[in-house]
């Protein structure tokens, strides 16, 4: 009796928050516990990562990775708190790697593959930047 009347009001706030507050909810809880380093984090179809590296060994460990993938590289920018490189991949689909410094030795780095994402191409690339470091 009960489940049946809490049911519509659980539904009714999870519309009412929505899905987006509900997943950066679940990210912030996450890296709050102290798992958000090192963790991937699947968000809008942008996987992100962080590493225990300062962002400029981070950007050359992403150049190298982005180079072994043979990603075509149609832009790059980076200074010491920001990266980003956009391209295309061989079969013609963009591709987006913005690096953020958040604290001296810790970047966090998101991928997107074209408009909706790639889960399965992004932890690609991002194994092969963890590779390089």
């Amino acid at each position: 009796m009960i489940k049946k009347k809490l049911a519509p009001l659980v539904l009714l706030c999870c519309l009412l928050i929505g899905p987006n507050a509900c997943t950066r909810a679940i990210v912030a809880g996450a890296a709050a516990a102290g798992v958000g380093a090192g963790s991937y984090f699947y968000v809008k179809g942008e996987l992100e990562r962080d590493y225990h590296a300062p962002i400029a060994r981070v950007w050359q460990a992403t150049l190298q990775a982005v180079e072994e993938l043979n990603l075509s590289v149609e832009s790059k920018e980076h200074d010491a708190f920001y990266g980003k490189i956009k391209g295309t991949m061989a079969d013609g689909t963009s591709f987006k790697i913005e690096l953020k410094r958040e604290s001296e030795n810790l970047t966090n780095v998101g991928v997107r593959i074209g408009a909706f994402g790639s889960k399965t191409k992004s932890e690609a690339i991002h194994n092969r930047i963890h590779s390089n470091l």
